[in-house]
């Protein structure tokens, strides 16, 4: 009976310490699996903030870029229109000095013409 009485009791332990181990093992696991999701959790959140600057730096580049170019065009245009209005005030200043000509030839006729009549033989 004392044998039978041992061998229960030593199944008993090996059965209860099998499953304390076994329980110690799932602990683990929760532990280490709470772990990898822990970094892999980390490591996402970094590729996403890397991710998010490196959007934020192209957009910051293609703004820059975008505002260079405006900045040239208004430059070019600006140009342009200088040429154009020192083209059309020359352009005035010919046509004044050519009105001016003319009337300076006009009222010399106008005063030879006055000359030739008031000169003559009377």
């Amino acid at each position: 009976m004392r044998f039978i009485l041992v061998s229960a009791v030593a199944s008993a332990l090996v059965i209860g310490g099998g499953s304390l181990v076994m329980a110690d093992e799932l602990t683990n696991l929760g532990s280490d699996l709470k772990q990898d999701m822990g970094s892999m959790a980390s490591e996402a959140k970094g590729d996403m903030a890397s991710d998010h600057e490196q959007m934020k730096e192209n957009f910051k580049a293609k703004k820059d870029q975008m505002k260079d170019e405006m900045k040239a065009k208004r430059a070019k245009m600006k140009s342009e229109m200088k040429a154009k209005r020192d083209a059309l005030k020359a352009e005035r200043q010919e046509m004044k000095s050519t009105a001016k000509a003319k009337n300076g030839k006009a009222q010399r006729k106008a005063k030879e013409a006055v000359e030739s009549t008031t000169s003559g033989p009377y």
